[in-house]
């Protein structure tokens, strides 16, 4: 997506809508909230790590804000359940995705946000949803979003398991490039967290 079309796209979002969504959600849920800007920033960094334009990088930040707004429809007893997940709740919870894409297409102008939210749960390998897309067929936005998701997933503290190291992280990351993540964003994106955290072990 070049500049022109991200400004223009910015220019058309009714942020009203869009606020009324993540404030609905993040109202429900503590760690969703923080959790939603943790991505966001990290969505920042990362495009403008890549030299992203100005416009692209404030898109980055949207998409990071909003990718789970479709959690508003998930149950809070499983929203907030502490500990794993059954195999029926966890096929609840995957349809935070395209829920959030439906909800996302009934504000005005958003369109390609919606298929970056309705996508950053894909995978690499095609073993993603809620479509199964593989690789390129993949929105960029959506395959940065799966490494930032997973990134702040893996480090933030739960009600259920303490917080993974950096070093763990990373290792982690690099062994699911070509599997769950696009290799090259993977290592983009593994240069930039060690840049951003000073880690160069």
């Amino acid at each position: 997506m070049s500049n022109k079309q991200a400004a223009l796209l910015i220019e058309q979002v009714n942020m009203d809508a869009i606020d009324n969504y993540c404030n609905q959600i993040y109202f429900r849920d503590e760690y969703t909230a923080r959790h939603a800007e943790h991505v966001a920033d990290l969505m920042t960094g990362f495009a403008a790590y890549m030299d992203f334009g100005t416009e692209q990088i404030n898109l980055a930040y949207m998409v990071g804000l909003m990718h789970d707004v479709g959690k508003i429809n998930t149950p809070e007893h499983i929203l907030n359940k502490p500990g794993r997940l059954t195999e029926e709740e966890f096929a609840i919870m995957k349809q935070h995705a395209q829920d959030g894409a439906d909800l996302l297409g009934e504000v005005a102008g958003v369109e390609p946000i919606v298929e970056i939210i309705r996508h950053h749960h894909e995978r690499w390998d095609g073993k993603g949803y809620p479509k199964g897309l593989k690789r390129k067929d993949i929105p960029q936005y959506s395959r940065m979003l799966s490494l930032c998701d997973a990134f702040d997933a893996m480090t933030s503290m739960r009600c259920y398991r303490d917080p993974v190291c950096l070093k763990a992280c990373l290792e982690e990351i690099t062994s699911c490039a070509g599997g769950q993540f696009d290799p090259d964003l993977c290592r983009q994106f593994t240069a930039f967290i060690r840049e951003q955290f000073g880690f160069y072990e």
